[in-house]
């Protein structure tokens, strides 16, 4: 048995162990790892969230860079004379700005970079060009690889890693976001209600009206853009018609004043006999040379349709249903009417008439051409050039009948070719590869594709109708006027021209839109066509403007009908459809609904005091669904 006690051999052995202490290096080494470890995860963690924050603020810089170069375009003044640098400018501060807004710096003179992103059909894919003069892609990049750690732009700072020797980490991030290039189809109303408020029309719905002033002033302008024309002795504005003698000279004529007449005789008659509109017959002896005559008693205030004046035993009858002696007194004898369509007899019984119907020997003045505008505006038995004009735009409007109209102002028309111009003008400065065709709708409907006009350029876009020759669109719409073709209104033909455009011509990844534009109240459909609505059809899911769960539109008219179905198959084919309503006439609800159907926007163009804010009006329409770009987006693939 050992002497020692056996708590004094166990202190004696562990003395001697080699391995003491072992256990408290490798603690030591072990604790010094996982602090490093700790350290760098703990710096990493702060690479991955500084590196999220700077992905997020170039995201966000990118998409409002992009969505930028739409709102400059819109908002520069005249004075920029390069929009589209501009429009770069602006959008490299807005990508600044936003990035700021999140923290992150973005230089915007090195970091903001633009390009065309288009379809390659011969790859398939879209594909983007950097560095090109016309874009509708920005890229964004955020960097922190500056040595100079205070900078904005200095390198990411490791505290934990400096230790090992790398107490900074460069940091870069990139987006890029681009703005769908659209399909646009422009169906534009070319019936006759588009030269209403440039003549004296009778048409409007009940309670519609426009200002006789305005009317005047418009019939002016479209004499102002024929370069003022006169035939014969009439004068701008209407007034009675004179007509001299052939028995005793030009000294002897006969004002014809409607219910009465003034003679100029040179010498007293014997007799002044008038021949009334209904047939009556009233003879009288005048004791001056001169004076006027008008009937009496029951002859009171009727029409003098016939003057017969004797001297001594020669007599002359003064004729104003004989068109010879109007064509003599307006001195258009050996004047040739100057217009395919319509005849100065037409104009004259226009100017005659009292009410619709056919003239007899009981009611000389009745006429189908009756204008019961130009009788109650005074102008009634006054010839001139004003009311020369509002004959042949009411009754002559098609470019075959009369084909100067084009040249002129006449509206609503005239404001729609300005907006449809600008709309051209406002899609070649944005530079985002916007394609537009143009439809237009009457009695019939049809993609508008060729001009071979006399005096206009020659067009032809057949083998592209969807197109971003833009000026070939602006020459197609300029050498156009109000009734071109036909008169009528067909809006669901016109949607159903659209939709065929956009179904053969459009662009893969294009975002196609139709932008409906009218006037007037649809008044017709192609033959054959109903005003049938599909079994499913539910107006209080469609039409539900305030989600209440009821409709706020609905109709029972068959051509109303006819063009939603038209329009829902546009929006069921994934099209966009913005309206536009333009004019005094305009069915407005109708096309209110169609752009709540189309997810559009509708824009109503009210009606101006004149023709100047109307116009101004029309313009910011197109301007404002010109400027309705897709929102934009970020590039996967960046």
């Amino acid at each position: 048995m050992s002497p020692f006690p056996l708590t004094w051999q166990r202190e004696q052995r562990s003395a001697k162990d080699p391995r003491r202490g072992i256990f408290l290096v490798l603690a030591l080494v072990a604790m010094t790892i996982v602090l490093a470890f700790a350290a760098l995860s703990v710096d990493f963690g702060r690479l991955v969230m500084v590196r999220q924050e700077m992905q997020n603020a170039v995201d966000a810089a990118a998409l409002a860079a992009a969505m930028e170069i739409t709102a400059a375009v819109e908002t520069a003044g005249p004075d920029v004379s390069d929009v589209v640098a501009y429009a770069k400018q602006q959008a490299r501060l807005k990508a600044a700005y936003v990035a700021q807004l999140n923290g992150v710096f973005v230089d915007p003179d090195q970091d903001v970079e633009f390009g065309r992103r288009s379809y390659n059909p011969a790859t398939q894919k879209f594909e983007t060009t950097w560095n090109v003069p016309v874009a509708n892609v920005v890229r964004v990049t955020a960097r922190r690889e500056h040595a100079d750690r205070s900078r904005p732009d200095g390198m990411v700072h490791l505290p934990f890693a400096q230790a090992i020797g790398r107490g900074s980490q460069p940091l870069r991030t990139i987006a890029a976001a681009f703005v769908e290039s659209r399909d646009i189809a422009c169906v534009i109303d070319f019936s006759r209600s588009m030269n209403f408020d440039s003549y004296f029309a009778s048409e409007y719905t009940a309670g519609v009206t426009m200002p006789h002033n305005q009317i005047r002033a418009n019939i002016r302008k479209v004499w102002d853009d024929l370069g003022n024309p006169t035939w014969g002795n009439m004068q701008w504005e209407p007034t009675w018609v004179t007509i001299p003698s052939t028995t005793w000279g030009s000294g002897v004529w006969v004002r014809w004043e409607n219910t009465s007449v003034f003679i100029n005789g040179g010498s007293n008659f014997n007799q002044v006999i008038l021949t009334f509109n209904n047939g009556a017959t009233q003879t009288f002896t005048p004791s001056t040379p001169s004076g006027t005559w008008a009937g009496t008693g029951s002859n009171s205030g009727r029409q003098i349709a016939r003057v017969s004046i004797r001297k001594n035993t020669i007599s002359e009858l003064f004729n104003f249903y004989d068109d010879k002696h109007i064509r003599r007194g307006l001195g258009l004898t050996n004047v040739s009417y100057p217009w395919p369509s319509g005849s100065w007899e037409a104009f004259f019984s226009m100017v005659r008439s009292t009410q619709s119907g056919t003239a007899s020997s009981t009611n000389l003045s009745a006429s189908p051409l009756y204008c019961p505008k130009i009788q109650q505006n005074g102008f009634r038995c006054k010839f001139g050039i004003m009311t020369l004009l509002n004959y042949q735009m009411r009754h002559n409007a098609r470019y075959d009948q009369t084909p100067v109209w084009w040249r002129t102002r006449h509206y609503p028309f005239h404001s729609v070719k300005l907006g449809q111009q600008m709309l051209c003008n406002f899609l070649e400065e944005l530079s985002f590869n916007d394609y537009v065709g143009f439809v237009s709708y009457d009695t019939h409907h049809r993609i508008e594709q060729v001009l071979n006009q006399p005096g206009a350029p020659a067009v032809n876009i057949s083998s592209k109708p969807l197109t971003n020759n833009y000026q070939a669109i602006r020459d197609l719409i300029h050498y156009r006027q109000a009734a071109h073709y036909f008169p009528a209104t067909n809006i669901g033909g016109g949607l159903k021209s659209a939709k065929l455009l956009l179904d053969t011509h459009g662009r893969p990844g294009a975002r196609p839109t139709i932008l409906l534009m009218t006037d007037g109240q649809s008044n017709t459909m192609d033959a054959g066509e109903t005003g049938n609505l599909p079994a499913d059809w539910n107006w209080n899911t469609l039409f539900d403007y305030n989600g209440d769960g009821f409709a706020d539109y609905t109709t029972s008219s068959t051509h109303k009908c006819h063009v939603l179905r038209r329009a829902k198959e546009c929006v069921d084919a994934g099209y966009t459809i913005h309206t536009m309503s333009v004019g005094v006439d305009a069915d407005r609800d109708l096309m209110r609904a169609i752009a709540f159907l189309g997810r559009g926007v509708y824009i109503d163009v009210p009606v101006g005091a004149t023709v100047e804010d109307i116009e101004a009006d029309v313009i910011e329409a197109f301007y404002r669904i010109a400027s309705f770009v897709p929102p934009a987006r970020l590039m996967s693939e960046e």
